[in-house]
């Protein structure tokens, strides 16, 4: 498609259909530049209605980060995938890593966080009155592989989890 120049009817009606994507949450300011160019704004009118956004303070792409974050995190999520998603997002990697970073130690808080989620499955099967077997233990590394753990902290959590089995073996005796 060619740039034209849309109408200052058509501009409005883009410009306004972009805000009510982002009365219903937040957006990435690349997430918003696409929908106006799809909506049929030239490049420079995307950035200029973009721009005015930001300004206005309805596009904040660091505040962005912050609350998708604290997001991810809430679903379990290690930091390493939470980068990927906001790079996918529009975000720039080291955007997100230096907004990351700001927020927390991830490395101590990603193998909490995935010890939090590793412990809650355990939980949940013992109070179910099923062990914790090999085939349990998998199915927590596939969890948390899908969460987006490395492997390290994914071996870390399996260890911890397979000694809470012992321990409820044990009391169980």
């Amino acid at each position: 498609m060619t740039e034209s120049s849309l109408s200052d009817k058509d501009r409005e009606k883009a410009r306004q259909a972009a805000l009510r994507k982002l009365s219903v949450r937040d957006r990435t300011e690349k997430e918003i530049l696409d929908f106006l160019k799809e909506a049929g704004c030239t490049g420079a009118e995307a950035e200029e209605i973009t721009s005015e956004f930001r300004e206005w303070g309805y596009i904040d792409d660091e505040k962005y980060c912050r609350r998708y974050f604290e997001y991810g995190r809430s679903k379990g999520k290690a930091s390493a995938r939470i980068i990927k998603e906001l790079v996918q997002k529009g975000i720039s990697a080291e955007k997100a890593r230096d907004v990351l970073e700001e927020l927390t130690d991830c490395t101590a808080d990603d193998r909490e966080a995935a010890l939090s989620v590793g412990m809650k499955m355990a939980l949940n099967q013992t109070d179910l009155g099923k062990d914790i077997d090999d085939r349990f233990l998998a199915r927590v590394g596939r969890r948390l592989a899908g969460l987006g753990y490395d492997s390290s902290t994914c071996y870390y959590v399996i260890g911890k989890v397979r000694d809470y089995g012992k321990e409820r073996e044990r009391e169980d005796e």
